[in-house]
């Protein structure tokens, strides 16, 4: 147990000593021969102390007080610039920032405007979230958030429920947490919907509203977990905020995902954003960074430009529906040093 421990002190020296190297010489600190385009890539912005940041996966959240210090560190690096404005100057032929810096929001979620968007006003930095259409305004989250919510009530209330026929398919993961009166943590939280990944997005929904029918559990939350018409209105009227689609109900766009389903998810979501904002909406966000083919043809086809989850920083040779954006939260992030490290490129 003692060699354990010095080995685990020992990577993490080793792995402070790295952050620092990255910090200190990344390619947020140089200029190359084209311009450069860094994507980052939120989700929640929650207070450490927030009831819905106990049932959110780790990689998800940032919290307001990191969220403040990025934004001051990255204008000290980076013109921040409009997703939709830098690919825009660059089809025009315009002069392009030597490094330029683009924040994003996957999914909606209404904390991006109660605590992200007035960061982003004190700081006069612009972001684009790209929305779920048809999730928008509605009293519906997404399945992740749902089954941590089973889990954990599951756990506290009815811990002698584990053995019940509906919650047995949970139980075929080789995962860390046990199902026992203990809630998960959030790593286990995460770990178990990692593996529940293997399942088709209806078959989860499917699967989590049985157990609340057999079990008689409510999940329903208090208050939306995503934004309204409303908010998108005044964030967008703030000149700020731009926005761009995530479809309309948040599938993974894979290969069994039908031509008549790719239709409604990639383009019916485009029209529904902009007949509610009355802009434009020319950026899509491939949900869980999954895509098909003919997902990213037909992405190809109504969109001037598309994000991915791939890890990197954007050139001028890149492809533009194919951005690569750095994942940002708080576990990798929480200070200036590990921030700088996790926008450096080198990790």
């Amino acid at each position: 147990m003692h060699i354990l421990n010095s080995l685990h002190i020992f990577k993490r020296a080793i792995k402070r000593v790295l952050q620092h190297i990255a910090a200190r010489f990344g390619q947020h600190t140089k200029n190359s021969k084209q311009p450069r385009l860094l994507v980052l890539m939120y989700h929640r912005i929650l207070p450490a102390d927030d009831a819905r940041a106990q049932l959110e996966e780790p990689g998800m959240m940032v919290t307001p007080e990191s969220f403040d210090m990025h934004l001051g560190i990255l204008k000290q690096h980076f013109q921040m610039v409009k997703l939709d404005d830098w690919i825009r100057m660059k089809q025009e032929g315009a002069t392009l920032p030597a490094r330029a810096c683009a924040i994003t929001f996957d999914d909606g979620w209404v904390d991006n405007y109660q605590y992200a968007f007035p960061i982003l006003k004190q700081h006069k930095v612009p972001a684009s979230i790209f929305l779920v259409a048809d999730m928008i305004g509605e009293a519906n989250t997404f399945w992740p958030e749902r089954l941590a919510t089973v889990l954990t009530e599951i756990a506290t209330h009815q811990p002698g429920n584990w053995s019940h026929p509906s919650v047995e398919w949970l139980k075929q993961f080789e995962v860390d947490y046990q199902f026992t009166a203990a809630a998960p943590t959030q790593e286990q939280i995460s770990e178990i919907i990692s593996h529940t990944k293997i399942m088709s997005d209806d078959d989860i929904h499917s699967r989590i509203d049985n157990i609340c029918r057999e079990l008689d559990i409510d999940i329903t939350t208090a208050e939306p977990d995503l934004l309204d018409w409303q908010q998108v209105k005044e964030m967008r009227d703030s000149g700020l905020i731009g926005f761009g689609s995530h479809t309309c109900n948040h599938i993974r766009l894979t290969a069994d995902t039908t031509d008549e389903k790719l239709e409604q998810e990639i383009v019916s979501s485009k029209q529904t954003i902009a007949d509610r904002t009355g802009d434009e909406i020319n950026s899509f966000c491939f949900p869980n960074g999954d895509f098909s083919d003919a997902a990213l043809a037909k992405v190809r086809q109504h969109y001037s430009l598309a994000v991915s989850t791939l890890s990197g920083w954007n050139d001028t040779d890149s492809d533009i529906h194919l951005l690569r954006r750095i994942g940002i939260h708080d576990d990798i992030a929480r200070d200036e040093t590990a921030f700088l490290a996790s926008i450096s490129g080198w990790f």
